[in-house]
């Protein structure tokens, strides 16, 4: 059997740990869809995955049909990447929204100790912080929106094994990762990202990034990989610290 690369093994984990996550895997013909009962206002925990080609009528027909069926009044769609390139019209024009979404590999060498103290901790004492950062970033979000935008972290360790990493500024959290080890293709996963407004530009994100890659080293994982949208700032900030680009996943949404 050919040894798969490294955006391969990186993407095998990724659709593993969705499904993992779910309480309803619904296998389609040209991909699959996930959906999470306790989780309906996640997007990222209710959507349709498209791993191989298929007429975009089929794929916006079935996604309508599996999410009215369900009660959610959104839409969340990803395409692995060459597929959603040429989906991308039809699906515009059928009303979504569109963005590319990196994912990075560390090329680079062995990374300097933190300058700043990281601590791991629990869901319990990381909720507060999420909610917050997220009330900055969602401003009309409900409470409950909110909570379960928080409390869905809940749902990570049913498909690896799982870090909650912070910097603290006196007695607040003011920036948090999550990182994802994943034992069977020793992949992890460097996540959701966040410095506080109050506390940014003072070197608690390179701080986390640097300990996540050392904890990697320690579980020896042979791929460390993270995410980002292609038009983020953070994309080229990545790349200073040793990620190099290794593909692109379409991602779709819209309200119903």
């Amino acid at each position: 059997m050919p040894r798969r690369s490294d955006i391969e093994r990186a993407r095998d984990f990724e659709h593993r740990f969705a499904k993992a996550q779910a309480t309803d895997v619904i296998e389609l013909g040209w991909g699959y869809a996930v959906l999470q009962a306790d989780f309906p206002l996640s997007e990222y925990h209710n959507r349709v995955a498209v791993t191989a080609a298929a007429p975009a009528v089929d794929i916006v027909g079935s996604t309508d049909d599996i999410f009215e069926g369900a009660g959610l009044r959104h839409r969340y769609i990803s395409v692995d990447e060459g597929l959603g390139k040429w989906l991308t019209y039809e699906f515009v024009a059928a009303g979504y929204d569109h963005e590319t979404i990196v994912t990075m590999i560390y090329r680079g060498d062995e990374p300097d100790a933190p300058e700043h103290p990281v601590l791991a901790v629990t869901d319990e004492e990381l909720r507060p912080a999420i909610i917050r950062d997220w009330r900055v970033t969602i401003p009309g979000a409900t409470d409950e929106h909110l909570a379960q935008l928080a409390d869905r972290q809940t749902l990570y360790t049913r498909g690896a094994d799982v870090k909650r990493l912070v910097v603290y500024d006196g007695a607040e959290i003011a920036a948090s990762a999550h990182l994802y080890v994943d034992r069977i293709d020793n992949v992890v996963q460097f996540e959701n990202l966040v410095t506080h407004a109050d506390y940014q530009g003072r070197g608690y994100a390179g701080a986390l990034i640097r300990e996540a890659l050392r904890l990697g080293r320690d579980a020896d994982a042979e791929l460390s990989v993270l995410t980002t949208d292609h038009e983020s700032w953070t994309r080229e900030w990545y790349e200073r610290i040793g990620y190099v680009e290794a593909g692109r996943t379409h991602h779709f949404s819209r309200r119903s």
